[in-house]
């Protein structure tokens, strides 16, 4: 029989550093945005890359998420979403390293990153701009990229990116920006105005011709739509 059949993992067993990346999504100025830092040590030292860090001790893999977003850019309490493992035995120049990734979204406006620890820079970057990313990276953001794509046909994930007040307009700009292609008007506010989160406000865009009708969040809604 082959001796691979009975691996198991014991004491002696070779083991790989788990590490937490995040595809951070923002949107602003009509484009959708990914925050990228700049690592300041090899390896791929002056590349940019994912934020990311190992998982502690004590840690579930989210909670690393987490942390690394906290620690890392001081981006705190948001929406987050796991999109894939990556265990390539040579995805890490020095070590064998498996990642898992997750994206997240965030309002650009309301997240002031700061590079912190072994990082010389962190910004945010056009998504049609970005440039070529440290280690794997240019994979998990377009792999997590096409996770977003995915669930946003299914959940109402983009509604946190809007402002506190917005037209139907925005939100048709800001699904078409992050799904990459132009929708149907009608379909469109036909299918947004059916669900019970989208409250109807007596305001109106001051200073736009027609002064649009604005909307506001029923945020507890929101959440029960999210979650179900």
């Amino acid at each position: 029989m082959d001796g691979t059949l009975n691996i198991r993992v014991t004491p002696q067993t070779s083991a790989a550093a788990h590490t937490a990346d995040c595809a951070v999504f923002g949107f602003s100025k009509g484009e959708l945005r990914v925050l990228l830092v700049q690592r300041a040590v090899e390896p791929f030292s002056g590349y940019w890359v994912l934020p990311g860090g190992a998982m502690g001790d004590e840690e579930r893999l989210e909670e690393t998420a987490r942390r690394v977003l906290l620690e890392l850019v001081g981006v705190r309490d948001l929406y987050l979403q796991q999109v894939a493992t990556y265990s390539d035995p040579v995805r890490h120049p020095v070590r064998r390293v498996v990642t898992t990734s997750y994206y997240a979204l965030v309002k650009p406006e309301n997240h002031t990153p700061i590079a912190r620890g072994y990082l010389s820079e962190a910004a945010w970057h056009k998504l049609t701009e970005v440039p070529e990313l440290g280690f794997d990276h240019n994979r998990l953001l377009q792999d997590a990229h096409h996770r977003l794509i995915q669930h946003l046909r299914d959940r109402p994930l983009a509604f946190d990116l809007l402002p506190e007040r917005f037209t139907l307009t925005e939100a048709q700009k800001l699904y078409e920006g992050i799904l990459g292609e132009s929708l149907d008007r009608r379909n469109f506010r036909r299918k947004i105005l059916a669900y019970d989160f989208l409250i109807e406000t007596s305001e109106k865009r001051a200073g736009v011709k027609g002064g649009p009708i604005l909307y506001r969040l029923d945020r507890s809604a929101l959440e029960r739509e999210m979650n179900g």
